[in-house]
């Protein structure tokens, strides 16, 4: 599967993007990224860290958009710690590649129509951007997978919405309202796949991946002093999984809109019956698919 990881590394987008260079099934393309979890400078210099430490140099990594469509963007240093990771990687010589994220998107998914998979594991601003800058892109990936939106659930960053979603509003409405084919991973089904902070299967580890995962898990616990997080939610790694094992997840079609004003922006309407160009996810097979992301950082 040729594809695109659009992210804003971030703990566990760190999680996704090891497991996704284990796959054999995957064929990275390039990281393009956007701020989000934390600034632009601190996500790209994550990205380039991460496939120096994983020996994958040869992906090259783009940068993206360090505002959204509309406003300012909000970090999330308070979660994912110093310079958006809990963990510090060692400083890389690898630069970011000329040109930017969104020219390569496009260009990207125009030359191999149909065969792209396109991952945006943060807002949504580089996707839409691209969606915006030439309309055919629309049908010429594969399939987008987004984590982001709250599901039958609550949000985590308001009673209503989810951080990705809230972080560009005006962005998601662009990328559901498009027609690109969208799977939708929500925080109904990645916090159903989670990590408790002892289960100390999850913090050792022998190969690279699962030692560098262990490292950000045991940190991102350490984070909290005062002791308030008892589970790691594995949103990103979900919706790396849910493309390599869609058997371990269940979706209903729907049309989306999302709120872009008010106490309750960034939040997600699903229509289910009359359909649409969105898969949401309702439903996960956890137990299997903690052992499959489990064995995929393992490499």
């Amino acid at each position: 599967m040729k594809c695109i990881i659009d992210t804003d590394p971030g703990a566990d987008d760190v999680l996704a993007l090891i497991m996704a260079l284990n796959s054999p099934d995957l064929e990275i393309l390039a990281l393009t990224t956007v701020e989000g979890n934390a600034r632009l400078e601190h996500t790209t210099a994550n990205a380039l860290r991460l496939l120096d430490y994983m020996g994958r140099t040869e992906i090259p990594v783009y940068s993206g958009e360090s505002t959204p469509l509309e406003g300012e963007f909000h970090h999330a240093y308070e979660v994912h710690g110093d310079e958006g990771l809990t963990v510090r990687l060692p400083d890389t010589e690898t630069k970011p590649a000329q040109g930017g994220a969104i020219d390569f998107i496009v260009d990207t998914a125009l030359a191999m129509p149909g065969e792209v998979t396109l991952f945006a594991l943060g807002p949504l601003t580089n996707v839409a951007r691209a969606l915006m800058r030439d309309e055919r892109v629309k049908d010429a990936f594969e399939r987008v997978y987004v984590m982001g939106g709250q599901g039958d659930g609550s949000g985590n960053v308001t009673p209503y919405a989810e951080f990705n979603i809230w972080d560009d509003p005006y962005a998601a409405n662009v990328v559901f309202g498009s027609g690109t084919p969208v799977t939708l991973v929500g925080l109904n089904i990645t916090r159903q796949t989670s990590i408790a902070r002892n289960e100390e299967a999850w913090l050792t580890g022998d190969t690279p991946g699962e030692m560098l995962a262990a490292q950000v898990l045991e940190s991102w616990f350490e984070l909290d002093e005062a002791g308030h997080r008892s589970r790691f939610s594995m949103h990103d790694p979900v919706t790396i999984m849910a493309a390599l094992r869609p058997d371990l997840i269940q979706t209903r079609a729907a049309t989306l809109t999302v709120e872009t004003d008010g106490e309750r922006v960034g939040e997600i309407a699903a229509d289910y019956e009359s359909g649409g160009s969105v898969d949401v996810t309702v439903g996960v097979k956890s137990a299997e698919a903690l052992a499959f992301m489990r064995g995929l950082l393992r490499g």
